[in-house]
């Protein structure tokens, strides 16, 4: 184990420790997945705190901490209501913010060093 690895594995366990009523999600690298069975060596990445909402129209995972207003918004809503917002950011960002977002502890996975 590396000591990159074992610092992002410490983390991860305050983290835990300081949220345990929060849901753990595993954000996989695609360079890991290389195949349609079985299962991959993978490496501890970093971990943090964060909200995260699933848009499933655009089949995107979006991350309240990117703070990319528009393209939640586009990648969440329909074509219609999207385009129904106004043009400031300012005036969209009550929509994100009522976005279902789920506060959870992510932790990424990478490819072994």
């Amino acid at each position: 184990m590396t000591d990159r690895e074992k610092q992002n594995r410490e983390e991860l366990f305050k983290l835990i420790q300081e949220n345990p009523d929060l849901p753990i999600v595993p954000m996989v690298d695609a360079d890991i997945v290389a195949d349609d069975c079985g299962y991959w060596l993978g490496a501890w990445g970093r971990a943090s705190v964060d909200e995260y909402v699933l848009a499933e129209r655009s089949e995107k995972m979006l991350f309240k901490s990117d703070d990319d207003v528009f393209g939640a918004l586009e990648s969440y809503m329909s074509y219609e209501e999207f385009e129904a917002l106004p043009e400031a950011e300012s005036e969209c960002r009550p929509y994100y913010d009522k976005l279902p977002w789920i506060k959870a502890i992510i932790v990424y996975i990478n490819l072994p060093e």
